[in-house]
């Protein structure tokens, strides 16, 4: 058991790099060094990536907020799920 813990630590599962990936994608940013080789840059990256808002839902929220003479939070700016619910509650 301790060697499966030791492969998990030095290397991420197809989902994290799958979610990589599409993070990297939607967030038009280059994937890191060692990303699908090594967990801990993957879960780094992910960490970062999979809580912020992607551009094109900050896009989305802007023209919202412009068109309702609104103001997108602070929080909802760097949080995706924040976010998410200040579009919901003003779209």
């Amino acid at each position: 058991m301790a060697e499966a813990n030791e492969k998990r630590k030095s290397a991420p599962t197809e989902k994290m790099i799958a979610a990589a990936k599409t993070a990297a994608e939607r967030h038009d940013v280059k994937l890191p060094q060692d990303f699908d080789t090594d967990f801990e840059v993957c879960k780094k990256f992910l960490d970062e990536y999979l809580t912020k808002p992607t551009p094109k839902a900050l896009s989305f929220a802007e023209k919202i907020a412009k068109d309702k003479g609104l103001t997108i939070p602070d929080e909802a700016r760097v949080n995706a799920k924040e976010l998410s619910a200040w579009i919901d509650a003003n779209k």
